[in-house]
């Protein structure tokens, strides 16, 4: 009788069929972090490259796509004998996102931003962020993606610390959802005084009458 190779188990099937780019949302999105930590250690065992990111993701736009998509090709470039670079995208919960950026945000619930983040080629896996700096320790990851944008990062060593390379990038777009954000409140309210207006000069036409 030939060699039968060993079957694989349920997680080692999960990370194959991530690495083929085949698996569904359902095995794309790990909420659970014991979860995550056992598919990060499979995928690794299978030789892959891991590159880690986080983000809140509101009012996704050309600038956050770029930069995971900039982001996993600067992986690629430090390890070009890599088989496989596999994305993990890191996603603040509602609830984390609200103390971090105050009680309107975010404007897109968590549930539709991992579901706009799962339409992108590039990236692999997803997970929840429910408190701040929380998935640096569970994922163990090669190359961290990180903004100079971003204004609360932890120190650059204590980043340094968590994995081997750091792919720091500046932002991919002249926009920013905190730009976008003010400037609709910004036309919503001219549009409410513009309405306010009108609506006294009808008032006062109506008293001349």
């Amino acid at each position: 009788m030939g060699y039968k190779l060993p079957a694989l188990n349920s997680v080692q099937q999960r990370a194959l069929r991530i690495i083929k780019g085949t698996a569904t949302f359902d095995e794309r999105f790990v909420p659970e972090h014991k979860d995550l930590t056992m598919l990060i250690e499979a995928l690794r065992s299978m030789g892959c490259t891991i590159v880690f990111v986080t983000g809140v993701w509101d009012l996704f736009h050309i600038g956050h796509a770029e930069y995971i998509w900039r982001g996993k090709e600067d992986a690629k470039k430090l390890y070009p004998d890599s088989d496989h670079v596999i994305m993990v995208v890191g996603v603040e919960t509602d609830e984390l996102t609200k103390l971090r950026k105050g009680p309107d945000r975010p404007i897109v619930p968590q549930e539709e931003r991992l579901r706009v983040l799962a339409h992108l080629r590039s990236v692999d896996i997803l997970a929840l962020q429910y408190e701040a700096d929380q998935l640096y320790r569970v994922v163990a990851h090669d190359i961290r993606v990180i903004s100079q944008s971003t204004a609360d990062l932890p120190d650059l060593s204590e980043i340094e610390s968590q994995c081997a390379h750091i792919v720091n990038l500046p932002p991919q777009s002249e926009t920013s959802t905190t730009a976008r954000v003010r400037r609709l409140s910004i036309d919503g309210v001219a549009k409410a005084l513009s309405k306010v207006e009108e609506a006294v000069k009808e008032a006062r036409n109506g008293n001349k009458v």
